[in-house]
């Protein structure tokens, strides 16, 4: 029996589009869910409620409430600076998830305060789309890496589409992409934001840099483009012998800055992430309630290598436990085929030895 993908109690609901317009659409017109997806809970509200304290994501979000300033300082005219965010990890831990979390609890508190301070107008921009994904501004089209000055401009014109959409007049916002001077362009853009009582939330992607010195130099760019009223939101991917100290360290020491970092998951975060179940998935085939015990001892036989790898697991095991003709508790012996098959495909990968290129 071969079972619908739309009822997947951990599947996620794809929101818009990456140009923030159109709606993924799946059969009878419902939302198409995703079995990996980061979470979106600032533009698809039933994120919210599948967000989970994975890999101390909880405590850097906490870090992130408490550092940041009030709503007044960030509209303050006399500010002299933005603010950079920066969410560091290894690869597939969960930071484009953090950092739309971050944003949307952002924008519950302006709109919390939004009578006092004059209902200023959030404008979020996902420069490389929902999923972040860097290739989108840093690769061309014959797939060479982008010069530096190239990823800029297109982050830059990704802004200037989302103002754009916002009504913000068409001849300021064109000014901006056509100033040449980086830094005279973001205090422009900052100007315009202060004329329309508008806050702009960034978010630049994880861009595969040459070496740290390069990286080092964006993050010194993206500070500096931090005029007032612009808060970009930074994913940097570390390498498995990088620190997130030494990450941010290029950033060191400026009142601007709030650095938050992923490291690896923990034995609880199995069943932690085993109650991000989507709510309201009910029926005859509704999953029972998982037992803790279980999920926390399948950590030391299944080591999962990241938060994308707990998604992908959980939904293959779930779509096979609803073809069952009663309901099943996802525990360790429903998930251990899946993740079993995982592992199976990467020890492939690793003895299958890298062919050279035709003609190379």
């Amino acid at each position: 029996m071969t079972s619908s993908d739309w009822a997947n109690p951990y599947g996620v609901r794809k929101p818009y589009g990456s140009n923030g317009m159109n709606r993924h659409v799946g059969q009878n017109g419902a939302s198409a869910l995703s079995a990996d997806h980061p979470l979106v809970p600032w533009k698809e509200p039933d994120h919210v409620h599948q967000w989970v304290d994975v890999d101390h994501s909880r405590e850097e979000l906490d870090r992130f409430g408490s550092d940041w300033p009030g709503l007044g300082e960030l509209l303050d005219p006399s500010a002299d600076q933005g603010r950079v965010v920066i969410v560091s990890g290894p690869p597939g831990m969960g930071k484009t998830t953090l950092i739309h979390r971050c944003i949307y609890e952002v924008k519950q508190r302006v709109a919390a305060t939004a009578a006092a301070a004059g209902n200023p107008l959030p404008v979020c921009v996902p420069t490389a789309g929902l999923e972040n994904d860097g290739r989108r501004i840093s690769i061309d089209a014959d797939g060479s890496f982008a010069p530096t000055e190239r990823i800029n401009a297109r982050i830059r014109r990704e802004l200037a589409k989302r103002l754009r959409l916002h009504d913000f007049p068409e001849s300021r916002v064109k000014a901006i992409t056509d100033e040449d001077d980086p830094w005279q362009a973001y205090s422009e853009m900052s100007d315009l934001l202060l004329q329309r009582n508008a806050l702009l939330f960034a978010v630049i992607p994880h861009i595969r840099w040459n070496d740290a010195h390069l990286r080092a130099a964006f993050l010194r760019t993206c500070l500096s483009n931090a005029h007032p009223r612009i808060v970009l939101f930074v994913e940097v991917s570390q390498g498995a012998a990088e620190t997130a100290r030494e990450v941010a360290a290029a950033l060191s020491g400026s009142a601007a800055v709030t650095h938050l970092a992923l490291s690896e998951l923990n034995s609880e975060d199995i069943w932690r992430f085993s109650r991000s179940a989507r709510p309201g998935h009910g029926g005859p085939h509704a999953l029972v309630e998982p037992d803790r015990s279980s999920l926390v001892a399948a950590h030391d036989e299944w080591k999962p290598r990241d938060v994308r790898e707990l998604r992908k697991v959980f939904h293959s095991a779930a779509d096979a436990l609803r073809c069952a003709p009663h309901p099943w508790p996802i525990d360790a012996d429903a998930l251990r085929p899946y993740w079993e098959r995982r592992r199976a495909s990467r020890d492939a990968l690793l003895r299958d030895p890298i062919r050279p290129r035709p003609g190379g």
